[in-house]
């Protein structure tokens, strides 16, 4: 790994370049994330200094695309954290598949590795009354969702993840195909729609039942942690559950929330 030390205004510098040639503002992240980004960008590209990476910037679509994708992080394995999806089977979606009509979203998609774990623990239920809104900040993320090819590196990624699973206990049971080109082996029957959106200009007013926003806001600093939850809280019902990851807080919007268990990041809107 290159030897790279940049000062706060350089990385200031790089985002705001990011900026004004892609149109994506990423200058409300937390801070060592965009310095870590950047360094790796620059480490798989062997460049040393500020100046080339701008005039890079300035001339490449392609490393502009690169860069921008880096920022919108992937899951890397389903069912991240089995104890949460555990729970969701065991205590959640019994009582909520009861309502006549149930809405998810998931707000920030870009792989599908936590869409199809839903989609896989949803199917047991066979309900086909169950919608899903997937939204996605790039365009070509769609596609790439809808298409996902799992490969054996896929599979070891979330082995252990299975292993802890208390409704599913087989590789076999969630994946078919060959290997490396594997699909997942789900049997959800109800209604996926996708977005193509901002998670910050989507206009969700009390619609959803469930929101699934997990390890993204230790992506933000301070401020866009507050925004973002803010207007996720408005998209939900009242009674509406909100899952986060489990090394997140709800900061300034947890006087909002009731949790629902001490050692997971399982949150009911207060009515009142």
């Amino acid at each position: 790994m290159l030897d790279l030390k940049l000062s706060v205004s350089e990385v200031n510098q790089i985002y705001a370049e990011l900026n004004s040639v892609s149109g994506f503002d990423f200058g409300n992240y937390a801070f060592s994330f965009k310095m870590r980004k950047i360094i790796l960008l620059m480490h798989s590209l062997k460049i040393l200094t500020v100046e080339d990476l701008i005039f890079r910037l300035q001339n490449s679509q392609h490393i502009v695309s690169e860069f921008v994708k880096s920022m919108f992080v992937s899951y890397s394995e389903m069912f991240r954290d089995a104890e949460i999806w555990n729970y969701l089977q065991e205590k959640i979606l019994s009582k909520l598949l009861l309502k006549k009509e149930v809405k998810i979203h998931i707000p920030y998609c870009v792989t599908g590795e936590e869409l199809y774990s839903l989609m896989l623990l949803l199917g047991l239920y066979q309900s086909t009354h169950v919608s899903i809104l997937v939204s996605h900040p790039l365009s070509e993320n769609e596609e790439i969702i809808k298409n996902r090819i799992f490969t054996q590196k896929d599979l070891k990624a979330c082995q252990k993840n299975i292993e802890f699973l208390d409704f599913i206990k087989n590789t076999e049971d969630i994946f078919v195909g060959h290997t490396n080109q594997m699909r997942i082996n789900h049997f959800f029957r109800g209604e996926l729609n996708f977005e193509h959106c901002d998670i910050l200009s989507q206009q969700h007013i009390a619609e959803f039942d469930l929101v699934l926003f997990r390890n993204r806001l230790i992506y933000y600093n301070e401020d866009l942690q507050t925004e973002v939850l803010r207007k996720i809280s408005g998209s939900l019902n009242k009674g509406g559950l909100l899952i986060i990851g489990e090394k997140e807080t709800l900061g300034q919007m947890s006087g909002k929330y009731k949790k629902l268990k001490s050692n997971l990041s399982v949150y009911k809107k207060k009515i009142f």
